[in-house]
This record gives structure tokens, C-alpha cells and sequence, in this order.
């Protein structure tokens, strides 16, 4: 599967940073959103995963050399002109705005009538993505694919009805795809094999700003692999902070410590979101009924105060600057 162009509906938190990744790669981007305020916002978090990553490669050499200096004393000027040189930067500051200017934003869905893949990463609701598939639907050529970021939704209810529902399938990236590499791929009853068997083998020659990108393939599925194991891990955590067995940041530090978990499930919950997090849970409660998937009220009212984690600056913890 050839993509030169590609589109990308919402310019949130997971849109923006799917367009970076495309972006990255070589492939011209369009980036959608409801209204230009929030298009302007979607380009603004592009250029700044990109300034981001710029000032890491420009940081390495100074810290190696402050590094060096620290254990062994100061460096001679050759010494020093000799590790700048080994860690000079590989993505430059002309790199990363060749990156961004491969992003280019609308509020228009004909902006998307040449793409050939286009992957709408709208808030997990059905009654959200649904109207978005539709527009896509309309508006994309007959041999684009259709993908949905949806991290628990049924595509085949989603791309029900729709012309394109031969070329529709999940495309789940993770938060944030710049840095984590898995994407699971799902297709629907009605998706032809060879969709996402070209989906897949595309995505695995993309790469993010560490690694490259690691499809894999799923059956269509509530909350497909990731979040249905971390979904009742999030479920006993909060019941243990309700008990009292400890408090978040105890229960963070133990799951890091003791289980190797890079991150608790706390912290993991307000980086990715907390209503996201919600929809995850009933979902899988609605789809299974099991009371391990059962989301905790503590989870609940946080999201009814509007306290959704790091993208609101409070959630399990406070965030300062967000």
C-alpha cells in the first residue's frame, strides 16, 4: 500500500501526534478539525512534539560533555570537538520544519478527496466517530482506506452502511505514538483481507522518533489486547486506593518497583485520559459483564468533575503549567 497523502480527523492530543508520526515519514498530512481555533492548536502541538525532539538531539552532546567533565575533569578542546561531533544532531532544526510544513490543516472533509488513507482519532464515543465516518465516507476516493484510532469500539458497527466499509478498519495508535511504537490493527466482517494485510506491511515500514513502529494484528474485539489487560489493572488499583491500602503514589511506586511496570496505573490513566479511560471500562463492562472490567466510582467522579489527567492538569495528580 502506497500513501502520499495522508489525513487525519482531530487535531486533539492522539490526531496531532498521528500526524507528526506521518509527517515524519515522508507523507503529506491533513489535518481536520470542527473549527480553525482548534486546527491552529492541532499545528501548534505538531510543532511542538517536533521542537521537542530537536532540542533532545541538540541537548546530547552538551550533557555528554558535562557528564564526562563530572567523573573525569575538564576535556580538552579536541576532546570536546570530538564527542560534539559523535553526537551531533540527526534530526536537525531544517528537518523538523520540513516535518511540519508536510502538515497542513482544514475544517473542510473535501480537503480529504485525494488522500489515501485517512484516520479519524475523534473523542471514543460511537455517537462521535459514527458522524465523522460518514463525512470521510463521502467525501474520500473510492480506493482510499478508511482507519479509526478507536481503542474499544466495534469497527464493524462503526463502518456499517458505509461505501467504504471494505476499506475500513482499526487503527489503534498508543499515547503518545512518537514515542511508543505499538499499533493494533483489527478489521470488521465486512473488511477485505487484503486491506489490512496492507495496512499492517505499511505501518511496518513507518517508524516513530525511537523505534519502528510494531503493528500488530487483532480480532476485532472490545478494547482489542492493551486495554483489556490494563483495563482491571486501573479497576484494582482504584479499589485498593478506596480501601485505603495506600495511597496513588504509593501504589504507582510499587507497580514500577516491584512489578517493572514503567509507569503506575495511575499516571499511565491520566496520560492517556481519564474519560478515555471511563469509555474503555464500560465499555468492556457493557460487551462482557464481568465485574473485573467494572469501572470504580472514584474514576467515575473524577470524570464528572472534569478532572481528565494531564490534558486538563488534574486528574489522580495535579499537574502544574497545563
Amino acid at each position: 500500500m502506497r500513501v502520499a497523502k495522508a489525513g487525519v480527523v482531530g487535531a486533539g492530543t492522539m490526531g496531532s501526534a498521528i500526524a507528526e508520526v506521518l509527517a515524519y515519514n515522508g507523507i503529506e498530512v491533513v489535518l481536520k478539525d470542527v473549527d480553525a481555533a482548534l486546527v491552529e492548536k492541532g499545528l501548534g502541538k505538531v510543532r511542538a512534539i517536533v521542537d521537542e525532539l530537536v532540542r533532545f538531539q541538540e541537548a546530547r552532546a552538551p550533557k555528554e560533555i558535562e557528564r564526562i567533565t563530572e567523573l573525569a575533569g575538564e576535556l580538552s578542546e579536541g576532546q570536546r570537538a570530538k564527542v560534539t561531533a559523535k553526537l551531533a544532531p540527526k534530526f536537525t532544526r531544517a528537518r523538523g520544519d520540513e516535518v511540519v510544513a508536510r502538515v497542513r490543516g482544514t475544517t473542510d472533509y473535501s480537503d480529504f478527496r485525494d488522500v489515501d488513507l485517512v484516520i479519524e482519532a475523534v473523542f471514543e464515543e460511537y455517537s462521535v466517530k459514527r458522524p465523522v465516518l460518514e463525512a470521510l465516507d463521502a467525501a474520500i476516493p473510492d480506493y482510499a482506506v478508511l482507519g479509526s484510532n478507536t481503542s474499544s469500539l466495534s469497527i464493524t458497527r462503526l463502518a456499517r452502511g458505509l461505501k467504504h466499509v471494505r476499506e475500513t478498519l482499526v487503527v489503534h495508535f498508543f499515547n503518545p505514538p512518537y514515542t511508543l511504537p505499538l499499533v493494533e490493527v483489527a478489521g470488521g466482517i465486512e473488511t477485505r483481507e487484503d486491506v489490512v494485510t496492507d495496512t499492517v506491511d505499511f505501518l511496518q515500514g513507518l517508524k516513530n522518533h525511537r523505534y519502528p513502529l510494531v503493528p500488530i494484528r487483532v480480532k476485532e474485539s472490545p478494547a482489542f489486547v492493551v486495554n483489556r489487560l490494563l483495563a482491571p489493572v486501573l479497576a484494582e488499583a482504584c479499589a485498593a486506593l478506596e480501601s485505603g491500602l495506600a495511597s496513588s503514589r504509593d501504589i504507582d511506586a510499587a507497580m514500577k518497583a516491584g512489578a517493572g511496570m514503567p509507569m503506575g496505573p495511575f499516571e499511565l490513566a491520566d496520560l492517556v485520559g481519564l474519560d478515555v479511560s471511563l469509555e474503555v471500562a464500560e465499555t468492556l463492562y457493557r460487551e462482557f459483564g464481568d465485574p473485573k472490567f467494572r469501572p470504580s466510582l472514584t474514576l467515575r467522579r473524577l470524570v464528572d468533575a472534569g478532572h481528565l489527567g494531564r490534558k486538563t492538569g488534574q486528574g489522580f495528580y495535579e499537574y502544574a503549567g497545563t
